[in-house]
Protein backbone atom coordinates (compact mmCIF):
# COMPACT_ATOMS: atom_id res chain seq x y z
CA UNK A 1 0.00 0.00 0.00
CA UNK A 2 1.33 3.43 -1.02
CA UNK A 3 2.28 5.68 1.95
CA UNK A 4 2.81 9.40 1.47
CA UNK A 5 3.66 11.16 4.71
CA UNK A 6 6.18 13.83 3.68
CA UNK A 7 5.52 15.90 0.58
CA UNK A 8 5.86 19.55 -0.42
CA UNK A 9 3.01 20.02 -2.86
CA UNK A 10 0.27 18.35 -4.89
CA UNK A 11 -0.54 19.04 -8.52
CA UNK A 12 -3.99 18.40 -9.94
CA UNK A 13 -4.39 17.85 -13.68
CA UNK A 14 -6.72 16.11 -16.10
CA UNK A 15 -6.23 12.36 -16.34
CA UNK A 16 -6.19 10.60 -19.69
CA UNK A 17 -8.78 7.84 -20.32
CA UNK A 18 -5.95 5.30 -20.20
CA UNK A 19 -4.77 6.60 -16.81
CA UNK A 20 -8.31 6.41 -15.38
CA UNK A 21 -8.51 2.77 -16.48
CA UNK A 22 -5.02 2.06 -15.07
CA UNK A 23 -6.16 3.29 -11.64
CA UNK A 24 -9.19 1.02 -11.74
CA UNK A 25 -9.37 -2.51 -10.35
CA UNK A 26 -12.61 -3.31 -12.17
CA UNK A 27 -15.77 -1.96 -13.75
CA UNK A 28 -18.77 -1.12 -11.57
CA UNK A 29 -21.85 -2.19 -13.53
CA UNK A 30 -24.56 -2.36 -10.84
CA UNK A 31 -25.98 0.46 -8.69
CA UNK A 32 -26.41 -1.77 -5.60
CA UNK A 33 -24.25 -1.28 -2.50
CA UNK A 34 -24.75 -4.12 0.01
CA UNK A 35 -27.13 -7.04 0.42
CA UNK A 36 -29.40 -5.98 3.29
CA UNK A 37 -29.98 -9.60 4.35
CA UNK A 38 -26.37 -10.79 4.49
CA UNK A 39 -24.88 -7.28 4.94
CA UNK A 40 -22.19 -8.21 2.40
CA UNK A 41 -21.27 -6.07 -0.63
CA UNK A 42 -23.07 -6.90 -3.88
CA UNK A 43 -20.88 -8.28 -6.68
CA UNK A 44 -20.03 -5.65 -9.39
CA UNK A 45 -21.76 -3.02 -7.23
CA UNK A 46 -20.48 0.14 -5.58
CA UNK A 47 -18.92 -1.81 -2.67
CA UNK A 48 -17.85 -4.93 -4.62
CA UNK A 49 -15.06 -6.83 -2.83
CA UNK A 50 -13.71 -8.22 -6.12
CA UNK A 51 -13.00 -4.66 -7.31
CA UNK A 52 -12.17 -2.79 -4.09
CA UNK A 53 -10.76 -5.54 -1.86
CA UNK A 54 -12.09 -7.60 1.09
CA UNK A 55 -14.09 -6.10 3.94
CA UNK A 56 -12.22 -8.32 6.46
CA UNK A 57 -8.44 -8.73 6.70
CA UNK A 58 -7.12 -11.84 4.93
CA UNK A 59 -10.58 -13.20 4.07
CA UNK A 60 -12.31 -13.51 0.69
CA UNK A 61 -16.01 -12.84 0.08
CA UNK A 62 -17.18 -16.46 0.10
CA UNK A 63 -14.96 -17.51 3.05
CA UNK A 64 -13.02 -20.17 1.13
CA UNK A 65 -9.69 -18.52 2.00
CA UNK A 66 -9.06 -17.18 5.52
CA UNK A 67 -5.93 -16.24 7.45
CA UNK A 68 -2.65 -14.58 6.51
CA UNK A 69 -1.11 -17.67 4.91
CA UNK A 70 -3.29 -17.18 1.80
CA UNK A 71 -1.95 -13.65 1.25
CA UNK A 72 -2.12 -12.56 -2.42
CA UNK A 73 -4.28 -15.47 -3.57
CA UNK A 74 -7.30 -14.57 -5.71
CA UNK A 75 -10.25 -16.79 -4.84
CA UNK A 76 -11.31 -18.90 -7.83
CA UNK A 77 -14.91 -18.89 -6.58
CA UNK A 78 -15.64 -15.23 -5.73
CA UNK A 79 -12.66 -13.53 -7.42
CA UNK A 80 -11.63 -11.57 -4.30
CA UNK A 81 -7.92 -11.12 -3.49
CA UNK A 82 -6.88 -12.19 0.02
CA UNK A 83 -5.26 -9.05 1.47
CA UNK A 84 -5.73 -6.33 4.09
CA UNK A 85 -9.14 -4.63 4.30
CA UNK A 86 -7.51 -1.18 4.30
CA UNK A 87 -6.88 -1.49 0.55
CA UNK A 88 -10.54 -0.43 0.30
CA UNK A 89 -9.25 3.07 1.15
CA UNK A 90 -7.10 3.25 -1.99
CA UNK A 91 -8.47 0.90 -4.65
CA UNK A 92 -10.59 2.57 -7.29
CA UNK A 93 -13.07 1.29 -9.84
CA UNK A 94 -14.59 2.82 -12.95
CA UNK A 95 -17.86 3.12 -14.85
CA UNK A 96 -17.57 2.62 -18.62
CA UNK A 97 -19.89 5.30 -20.01
CA UNK A 98 -22.24 4.40 -22.88
CA UNK A 99 -21.84 7.94 -24.22
CA UNK A 100 -19.01 10.47 -23.68
CA UNK A 101 -19.70 13.26 -21.17
CA UNK A 102 -17.97 16.56 -20.49
CA UNK A 103 -16.20 17.44 -17.23
CA UNK A 104 -18.31 20.16 -15.61
CA UNK A 105 -15.29 21.93 -14.05
CA UNK A 106 -13.82 22.72 -17.47
CA UNK A 107 -17.13 23.58 -19.08
CA UNK A 108 -18.84 25.54 -16.28
CA UNK A 109 -15.77 27.01 -14.59
CA UNK A 110 -15.14 30.75 -14.76
CA UNK A 111 -13.76 31.32 -17.29
CA UNK A 112 -14.89 28.25 -19.27
CA UNK A 113 -11.65 26.53 -20.34
CA UNK A 114 -13.48 24.44 -22.89
CA UNK A 115 -15.19 27.52 -24.33
CA UNK A 116 -11.90 29.46 -24.53
CA UNK A 117 -10.12 26.61 -26.32
CA UNK A 118 -12.92 26.25 -28.88
CA UNK A 119 -13.49 30.03 -29.09
CA UNK A 120 -17.17 29.49 -28.24
CA UNK A 121 -19.42 31.20 -25.74
CA UNK A 122 -20.47 29.02 -22.76
CA UNK A 123 -24.11 29.48 -23.83
CA UNK A 124 -23.47 27.99 -27.30
CA UNK A 125 -21.29 25.24 -25.86
CA UNK A 126 -24.08 24.31 -23.45
CA UNK A 127 -26.54 23.98 -26.36
CA UNK A 128 -24.26 21.38 -27.96
CA UNK A 129 -23.34 19.46 -24.78
CA UNK A 130 -26.97 19.20 -23.65
CA UNK A 131 -28.34 18.13 -27.05
CA UNK A 132 -30.19 21.30 -28.07
CA UNK A 133 -28.11 22.11 -31.21
CA UNK A 134 -25.79 20.32 -33.62
CA UNK A 135 -22.28 21.64 -34.26
CA UNK A 136 -20.34 21.44 -37.53
CA UNK A 137 -17.18 19.40 -36.85
CA UNK A 138 -15.57 19.44 -40.31
CA UNK A 139 -16.04 20.80 -43.84
CA UNK A 140 -14.66 18.99 -46.92
CA UNK A 141 -13.25 21.84 -49.02
CA UNK A 142 -12.89 19.68 -52.14
CA UNK A 143 -16.53 18.56 -51.99
CA UNK A 144 -17.59 22.16 -51.29
CA UNK A 145 -15.72 23.38 -54.39
CA UNK A 146 -17.34 20.70 -56.57
CA UNK A 147 -20.82 21.53 -55.29
CA UNK A 148 -20.27 25.29 -55.72
CA UNK A 149 -19.30 24.64 -59.35
CA UNK A 150 -22.60 22.81 -59.87
CA UNK A 151 -24.62 25.51 -58.09
CA UNK A 152 -24.09 28.15 -60.82
CA UNK A 153 -27.14 30.37 -61.52
CA UNK A 154 -26.32 30.24 -65.26
CA UNK A 155 -25.19 26.64 -65.82
CA UNK A 156 -27.33 24.72 -63.29
CA UNK A 157 -29.24 21.86 -64.97
CA UNK A 158 -32.63 23.09 -63.72
CA UNK A 159 -31.96 26.64 -64.99
CA UNK A 160 -30.83 25.42 -68.42
CA UNK A 161 -33.91 23.17 -68.80
CA UNK A 162 -36.28 26.01 -67.85
CA UNK A 163 -34.57 28.48 -70.21
CA UNK A 164 -34.92 26.00 -73.10
CA UNK A 165 -38.65 25.63 -72.36
CA UNK A 166 -39.14 29.42 -72.42
CA UNK A 167 -37.13 29.90 -75.63
CA UNK A 168 -38.95 27.08 -77.47
CA UNK A 169 -42.34 28.40 -76.34
CA UNK A 170 -43.16 25.03 -74.81
CA UNK A 171 -44.55 26.51 -71.63
CA UNK A 172 -47.94 24.78 -72.13
CA UNK A 173 -48.14 21.04 -72.66
CA UNK A 174 -50.87 20.39 -75.27
CA UNK A 175 -50.68 16.61 -74.98
CA UNK A 176 -51.09 16.83 -71.25
CA UNK A 177 -54.17 19.10 -71.58
CA UNK A 178 -55.84 16.83 -74.18
CA UNK A 179 -55.25 13.83 -71.93
CA UNK A 180 -56.79 15.65 -68.96
CA UNK A 181 -59.88 16.59 -71.05
CA UNK A 182 -60.31 12.96 -72.17
CA UNK A 183 -60.00 11.79 -68.57
CA UNK A 184 -62.59 14.34 -67.40
CA UNK A 185 -65.08 13.33 -70.14
CA UNK A 186 -64.68 9.66 -69.21
CA UNK A 187 -65.20 10.60 -65.56
CA UNK A 188 -68.40 12.50 -66.53
CA UNK A 189 -69.79 9.45 -68.34
CA UNK A 190 -69.16 7.34 -65.22
CA UNK A 191 -70.87 9.92 -62.96
CA UNK A 192 -73.97 10.13 -65.24
CA UNK A 193 -74.20 6.34 -65.40
CA UNK A 194 -74.01 6.18 -61.60
CA UNK A 195 -76.85 8.75 -61.34
CA UNK A 196 -79.03 6.68 -63.70
CA UNK A 197 -78.39 3.58 -61.63
CA UNK A 198 -79.21 5.45 -58.42
CA UNK A 199 -82.49 6.74 -59.92
CA UNK A 200 -83.55 3.24 -61.00
CA UNK A 201 -82.65 1.75 -57.62
CA UNK A 202 -84.63 4.38 -55.71
CA UNK A 203 -87.68 3.98 -58.00
CA UNK A 204 -87.62 0.17 -57.65
CA UNK A 205 -87.33 0.44 -53.86
CA UNK A 206 -90.16 3.02 -53.71
CA UNK A 207 -92.53 0.92 -55.87
CA UNK A 208 -91.80 -2.19 -53.84
CA UNK A 209 -92.42 -0.24 -50.60
CA UNK A 210 -95.72 1.21 -51.94
CA UNK A 211 -96.96 -2.25 -53.05
CA UNK A 212 -96.07 -3.70 -49.67
CA UNK A 213 -97.93 -0.88 -47.87
CA UNK A 214 -101.01 -1.31 -50.06
CA UNK A 215 -101.07 -5.03 -49.38
CA UNK A 216 -100.81 -4.51 -45.60
CA UNK A 217 -103.62 -1.88 -45.68
CA UNK A 218 -105.92 -4.20 -47.66
CA UNK A 219 -105.25 -7.07 -45.25
CA UNK A 220 -105.96 -5.00 -42.11
CA UNK A 221 -108.60 -2.60 -43.48
CA UNK A 222 -110.88 -1.25 -40.79
CA UNK A 223 -108.36 -1.73 -38.02
CA UNK A 224 -105.89 0.65 -36.45
CA UNK A 225 -102.25 0.62 -37.55
CA UNK A 226 -100.18 -1.50 -35.09
CA UNK A 227 -97.05 0.57 -35.89
CA UNK A 228 -95.90 3.45 -38.10
CA UNK A 229 -96.47 2.75 -41.82
CA UNK A 230 -93.57 4.16 -43.87
CA UNK A 231 -92.77 4.71 -47.54
CA UNK A 232 -89.07 4.12 -48.32
CA UNK A 233 -86.92 4.74 -51.42
CA UNK A 234 -83.53 3.65 -49.88
CA UNK A 235 -82.60 7.33 -49.34
CA UNK A 236 -85.66 8.98 -47.77
CA UNK A 237 -88.10 7.28 -45.38
CA UNK A 238 -91.50 9.01 -45.01
CA UNK A 239 -94.15 8.15 -42.37
CA UNK A 240 -97.52 7.68 -44.20
CA UNK A 241 -99.61 6.58 -41.23
CA UNK A 242 -98.70 6.81 -37.58
CA UNK A 243 -99.37 4.05 -35.10
CA UNK A 244 -103.09 3.98 -34.19
CA UNK A 245 -104.30 5.52 -37.51
CA UNK A 246 -107.46 3.89 -38.97
CA UNK A 247 -106.61 1.81 -42.06
CA UNK A 248 -109.19 2.43 -44.83
CA UNK A 249 -109.54 2.92 -48.59
CA UNK A 250 -108.69 6.63 -48.34
CA UNK A 251 -105.31 5.73 -46.86
CA UNK A 252 -104.67 3.22 -49.65
CA UNK A 253 -105.41 5.92 -52.26
CA UNK A 254 -103.17 8.36 -50.38
CA UNK A 255 -100.32 5.82 -50.51
CA UNK A 256 -100.67 5.45 -54.30
CA UNK A 257 -100.86 9.21 -54.80
CA UNK A 258 -97.85 9.86 -52.54
CA UNK A 259 -95.84 7.13 -54.30
CA UNK A 260 -96.47 8.81 -57.69
CA UNK A 261 -95.44 12.21 -56.27
CA UNK A 262 -92.26 10.72 -54.81
CA UNK A 263 -91.40 9.06 -58.13
CA UNK A 264 -91.63 12.43 -59.85
CA UNK A 265 -89.51 14.05 -57.11
CA UNK A 266 -86.80 11.41 -57.56
CA UNK A 267 -86.78 11.87 -61.35
CA UNK A 268 -86.59 15.67 -60.93
CA UNK A 269 -83.79 15.47 -58.33
CA UNK A 270 -81.65 13.17 -60.48
CA UNK A 271 -82.28 15.30 -63.58
CA UNK A 272 -81.13 18.41 -61.67
CA UNK A 273 -77.99 16.64 -60.44
CA UNK A 274 -77.25 15.41 -63.99
CA UNK A 275 -77.50 18.97 -65.25
CA UNK A 276 -75.27 20.33 -62.46
CA UNK A 277 -72.66 17.62 -63.12
CA UNK A 278 -72.69 18.30 -66.87
CA UNK A 279 -72.43 22.07 -66.30
CA UNK A 280 -69.52 21.70 -63.86
CA UNK A 281 -67.66 19.34 -66.18
CA UNK A 282 -68.32 21.62 -69.14
CA UNK A 283 -66.81 24.54 -67.21
CA UNK A 284 -63.74 22.50 -66.25
CA UNK A 285 -63.18 21.37 -69.85
CA UNK A 286 -63.64 24.94 -71.10
CA UNK A 287 -61.04 26.14 -68.58
CA UNK A 288 -58.61 23.42 -69.66
CA UNK A 289 -59.06 24.36 -73.33
CA UNK A 290 -58.64 28.05 -72.55
CA UNK A 291 -55.49 27.23 -70.61
CA UNK A 292 -54.13 25.14 -73.49
CA UNK A 293 -55.10 27.55 -76.25
CA UNK A 294 -55.20 31.04 -74.77
CA UNK A 295 -52.91 31.82 -71.87
CA UNK A 296 -49.49 31.21 -73.42
CA UNK A 297 -48.19 34.69 -72.49
CA UNK A 298 -49.29 34.22 -68.90
CA UNK A 299 -47.59 30.82 -68.78
CA UNK A 300 -44.39 32.26 -70.18
CA UNK A 301 -44.44 35.03 -67.56
CA UNK A 302 -44.97 32.38 -64.88
CA UNK A 303 -42.05 30.35 -66.23
CA UNK A 304 -39.79 33.42 -66.19
CA UNK A 305 -40.89 34.12 -62.62
CA UNK A 306 -40.06 30.50 -61.75
CA UNK A 307 -36.63 30.97 -63.37
CA UNK A 308 -35.94 34.07 -61.26
CA UNK A 309 -37.00 32.24 -58.09
CA UNK A 310 -34.78 29.29 -59.00
CA UNK A 311 -31.77 31.57 -59.50
CA UNK A 312 -32.47 33.24 -56.13
CA UNK A 313 -32.68 29.83 -54.46
CA UNK A 314 -29.36 28.75 -56.03
CA UNK A 315 -27.72 32.02 -54.91
CA UNK A 316 -29.04 31.49 -51.36
CA UNK A 317 -27.70 27.91 -51.32
CA UNK A 318 -24.29 29.15 -52.53
CA UNK A 319 -24.19 31.76 -49.75
CA UNK A 320 -25.13 29.12 -47.14
CA UNK A 321 -22.50 26.71 -48.49
CA UNK A 322 -19.83 29.44 -48.64
CA UNK A 323 -20.45 30.54 -45.05
CA UNK A 324 -20.48 26.99 -43.59
CA UNK A 325 -17.53 26.64 -41.20
CA UNK A 326 -16.53 24.29 -38.36
CA UNK A 327 -18.13 25.20 -34.97
CA UNK A 328 -21.26 26.62 -36.62
CA UNK A 329 -24.39 25.71 -34.63
CA UNK A 330 -27.34 24.11 -36.45
CA UNK A 331 -30.88 23.53 -35.20
CA UNK A 332 -32.51 20.14 -35.82
CA UNK A 333 -34.45 21.53 -38.79
CA UNK A 334 -31.42 23.21 -40.35
CA UNK A 335 -29.25 20.13 -39.77
CA UNK A 336 -31.72 17.94 -41.70
CA UNK A 337 -32.10 20.60 -44.42
CA UNK A 338 -28.31 20.98 -44.84
CA UNK A 339 -27.92 17.20 -44.78
CA UNK A 340 -30.25 16.88 -47.77
CA UNK A 341 -28.62 19.75 -49.70
CA UNK A 342 -24.92 19.46 -48.78
CA UNK A 343 -24.70 15.94 -47.33
CA UNK A 344 -21.11 15.07 -48.33
CA UNK A 345 -19.70 18.56 -47.80
CA UNK A 346 -19.82 18.71 -43.99
CA UNK A 347 -20.03 16.60 -40.86
CA UNK A 348 -21.92 17.67 -37.76
CA UNK A 349 -22.50 16.09 -34.38
CA UNK A 350 -24.20 16.71 -31.07
CA UNK A 351 -23.28 16.22 -27.43
CA UNK A 352 -19.88 15.66 -25.82
CA UNK A 353 -18.74 13.33 -28.64
CA UNK A 354 -18.93 16.19 -31.17
CA UNK A 355 -17.09 18.58 -28.81
CA UNK A 356 -14.34 15.98 -28.27
CA UNK A 357 -13.90 15.66 -32.05
CA UNK A 358 -13.28 19.43 -32.24
CA UNK A 359 -10.91 19.37 -29.24
CA UNK A 360 -8.86 16.55 -30.80
CA UNK A 361 -8.26 18.68 -33.90
CA UNK A 362 -6.69 21.56 -31.93
CA UNK A 363 -2.92 21.87 -32.52
CA UNK A 364 -1.80 23.55 -29.29
CA UNK A 365 1.58 24.72 -30.64
CA UNK A 366 0.04 26.23 -33.77
CA UNK A 367 -2.80 27.79 -31.76
CA UNK A 368 -0.31 29.34 -29.31
CA UNK A 369 1.66 30.96 -32.17
CA UNK A 370 -1.50 32.31 -33.76
CA UNK A 371 -2.79 33.74 -30.47
CA UNK A 372 0.57 35.41 -29.72
CA UNK A 373 0.43 37.13 -33.09
CA UNK A 374 -3.18 38.16 -32.50
CA UNK A 375 -2.41 39.58 -29.03
CA UNK A 376 0.37 41.71 -30.55
CA UNK A 377 -1.52 42.91 -33.63
CA UNK A 378 -4.91 43.71 -32.04
CA UNK A 379 -6.14 45.90 -29.22
CA UNK A 380 -9.05 46.29 -26.83
CA UNK A 381 -11.42 43.38 -26.23
CA UNK A 382 -9.96 41.23 -29.01
CA UNK A 383 -6.50 41.47 -27.44
CA UNK A 384 -7.85 40.65 -23.97
CA UNK A 385 -9.68 37.61 -25.35
CA UNK A 386 -6.58 36.41 -27.24
CA UNK A 387 -4.50 36.68 -24.03
CA UNK A 388 -7.11 34.71 -22.05
CA UNK A 389 -7.16 31.97 -24.68
CA UNK A 390 -3.35 31.93 -24.86
CA UNK A 391 -3.09 31.35 -21.09
CA UNK A 392 -5.35 28.29 -21.35
CA UNK A 393 -3.50 26.92 -24.39
CA UNK A 394 -0.12 27.38 -22.66
CA UNK A 395 -1.45 25.71 -19.50
CA UNK A 396 -2.39 22.63 -21.54
CA UNK A 397 0.99 22.64 -23.32
CA UNK A 398 3.04 22.94 -20.11
CA UNK A 399 1.07 20.20 -18.35
CA UNK A 400 1.36 17.88 -21.40
CA UNK A 401 -2.35 17.18 -21.29
CA UNK A 402 -4.72 16.84 -24.22
CA UNK A 403 -7.81 19.09 -24.43
CA UNK A 404 -9.81 16.02 -25.49
CA UNK A 405 -9.34 14.61 -21.96
CA UNK A 406 -11.93 17.13 -20.75
CA UNK A 407 -14.44 14.70 -22.27
CA UNK A 408 -14.80 11.51 -20.22
CA UNK A 409 -15.33 7.98 -21.56
CA UNK A 410 -14.77 6.29 -18.21
CA UNK A 411 -15.76 7.70 -14.84
CA UNK A 412 -13.51 6.92 -11.83
CA UNK A 413 -15.25 5.40 -8.81
CA UNK A 414 -13.46 6.44 -5.62
CA UNK A 415 -12.63 3.84 -2.91
CA UNK A 416 -15.64 2.72 -0.83
CA UNK A 417 -14.02 3.69 2.48
CA UNK A 418 -14.09 7.33 1.32
CA UNK A 419 -17.87 7.09 0.80
CA UNK A 420 -18.82 4.75 3.66
CA UNK A 421 -22.09 3.09 4.58
CA UNK A 422 -22.72 2.73 8.33
CA UNK A 423 -25.39 0.66 10.08
CA UNK A 424 -27.37 2.57 12.72
CA UNK A 425 -29.41 1.35 15.67
CA UNK A 426 -32.68 -0.19 14.55
CA UNK A 427 -31.25 -1.76 11.40
CA UNK A 428 -31.18 1.41 9.32
CA UNK A 429 -28.16 2.57 7.32
CA UNK A 430 -26.49 5.94 6.89
CA UNK A 431 -24.65 6.36 3.61
CA UNK A 432 -22.50 8.97 1.92
CA UNK A 433 -24.27 11.20 -0.59
CA UNK A 434 -21.71 10.09 -3.17
CA UNK A 435 -23.26 6.63 -3.24
CA UNK A 436 -26.63 8.13 -4.23
CA UNK A 437 -24.98 10.25 -6.92
CA UNK A 438 -22.98 7.28 -8.28
CA UNK A 439 -26.18 5.21 -8.26
CA UNK A 440 -27.94 7.79 -10.47
CA UNK A 441 -25.05 7.71 -12.95
CA UNK A 442 -24.97 3.89 -13.13
CA UNK A 443 -28.76 3.58 -13.48
CA UNK A 444 -28.87 6.09 -16.32
CA UNK A 445 -25.80 4.58 -17.98
CA UNK A 446 -27.31 1.08 -17.90
CA UNK A 447 -30.62 2.38 -19.26
CA UNK A 448 -28.81 4.14 -22.12
CA UNK A 449 -26.91 0.93 -22.96
CA UNK A 450 -30.21 -0.98 -23.18
CA UNK A 451 -31.78 1.69 -25.41
CA UNK A 452 -28.77 1.61 -27.75
CA UNK A 453 -28.94 -2.20 -27.93
CA UNK A 454 -32.67 -2.06 -28.71
CA UNK A 455 -32.13 0.56 -31.43
CA UNK A 456 -34.47 3.08 -29.76
CA UNK A 457 -35.54 6.25 -31.65
CA UNK A 458 -32.91 9.00 -31.83
CA UNK A 459 -34.97 11.49 -29.78
CA UNK A 460 -35.24 9.03 -26.85
CA UNK A 461 -31.52 8.15 -26.99
CA UNK A 462 -30.55 11.84 -27.08
CA UNK A 463 -32.71 12.58 -24.05
CA UNK A 464 -31.12 9.69 -22.14
CA UNK A 465 -27.61 10.91 -23.08
CA UNK A 466 -28.51 14.39 -21.78
CA UNK A 467 -29.74 12.86 -18.50
CA UNK A 468 -26.47 10.90 -18.18
CA UNK A 469 -24.50 14.14 -18.68
CA UNK A 470 -26.59 15.81 -15.95
CA UNK A 471 -26.05 12.87 -13.57
CA UNK A 472 -22.25 13.04 -14.04
CA UNK A 473 -22.36 16.84 -13.56
CA UNK A 474 -24.17 16.36 -10.24
CA UNK A 475 -21.65 13.73 -9.11
CA UNK A 476 -18.63 15.92 -9.90
CA UNK A 477 -20.07 19.26 -8.74
CA UNK A 478 -23.70 19.22 -7.64
CA UNK A 479 -25.49 22.49 -8.39
CA UNK A 480 -22.76 23.93 -10.65
CA UNK A 481 -25.18 23.73 -13.59
CA UNK A 482 -28.94 23.87 -13.12
CA UNK A 483 -30.86 22.78 -10.06
CA UNK A 484 -28.94 20.77 -7.46
CA UNK A 485 -29.92 17.15 -6.76
CA UNK A 486 -31.47 16.90 -3.30
CA UNK A 487 -32.04 14.06 -0.85
CA UNK A 488 -34.44 13.63 2.05
CA UNK A 489 -35.57 16.87 3.64
CA UNK A 490 -34.72 18.76 0.43
CA UNK A 491 -31.04 18.77 1.42
CA UNK A 492 -28.50 19.27 -1.36
CA UNK A 493 -26.38 16.12 -1.85
CA UNK A 494 -22.63 16.56 -1.36
CA UNK A 495 -20.66 15.91 -4.55
CA UNK A 496 -16.97 15.11 -5.12
CA UNK A 497 -16.20 18.85 -5.29
CA UNK A 498 -17.89 19.40 -1.92
CA UNK A 499 -15.72 16.64 -0.42
CA UNK A 500 -12.56 18.48 -1.57
CA UNK A 501 -13.60 21.88 -0.20
CA UNK A 502 -11.75 22.99 2.91
CA UNK A 503 -8.95 20.40 2.57
CA UNK A 504 -5.49 21.77 3.41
Amino acid sequence: MLKLENFDALRLSIASPEMILSWSHGEVTKPETINYRTLKPERDGLFCEKIFGPTKDWECHCGKYKRYRYKGIICDKCGVEVTRAKVRRERMGHVKLASPVSHVWYFKGIPSRMGLLLDMSPRNLEKVLYFANYIVTSVDEKARGELLAKLDPNTDERVVALKERIESGDTVSRDDTAERITQREAQLAEELSALDEEQQRRLDTLRSSAADLDERIQETKGRKAPANFTLNDSVVTEVIAKKGTLLDEDLAQHVQQRAQEREQEIVDQVAQRRQETQDATGSEIAELRAEAEGSRAEKEFSARDELDNLREEIKRQRDELDSLTPRDLLTDTRYREYGEKFGKVFKAGIGAAAVRELLQKIDLAEEALRLREESKSTSGQRRQKAIKRLRVVEAFRKSSTSPAWMILDALPVIPPELRPMVQLDGGRFATSDLNDLYRRVINRNNRLKRLLELGAPEIIVRNEKRMLQEAVDALVDNGRRGRAITGTGNRKLKSLSDMLKGKQ
